[in-house]
């Protein structure tokens, strides 16, 4: 009865991957290092969701975009706030607002 109960069990909605671990990390250790650290674990998280076809999480790849940012890397960074505001479009105004302000300090 618990295998039928186990085999009736619907699959995860979002693949969560590292993506708690990586805000712990970039909380409790501000060095580059562990920066570093919290930034690849986000990206592998993203990688494998994308492998498994299985959804990223809500704010997931803004989150990444924001790291992104910090490193310098704009057009990266604005890529992924377009992936969270294509995927999630309750986000869309958020990031929509977020790389209008981009685009303008980008501009001459």
């Amino acid at each position: 009865m618990l295998l039928g109960l186990a085999a009736c069990a619907a699959p995860p909605l979002f693949y969560w991957g590292q993506y708690e671990e990586s805000l712990y990390k970039r909380h409790t250790d501000p060095s580059d290092q562990g920066q570093g650290e919290a930034f690849k674990m986000l990206e592998l998280t993203i990688q494998e969701a994308e492998a498994k076809n299985s959804r990223v999480p809500p704010g997931v790849y803004a989150d990444y975009g924001y790291l992104l940012f910090k490193q310098g890397k704009v057009d990266d960074a604005v890529v992924f706030f377009r992936k969270e505001a294509e995927t999630y479009k309750e986000s869309k105004y958020l990031m929509d607002s977020v790389i209008s302000r981009i685009e303008r300090k980008k501009a001459p």
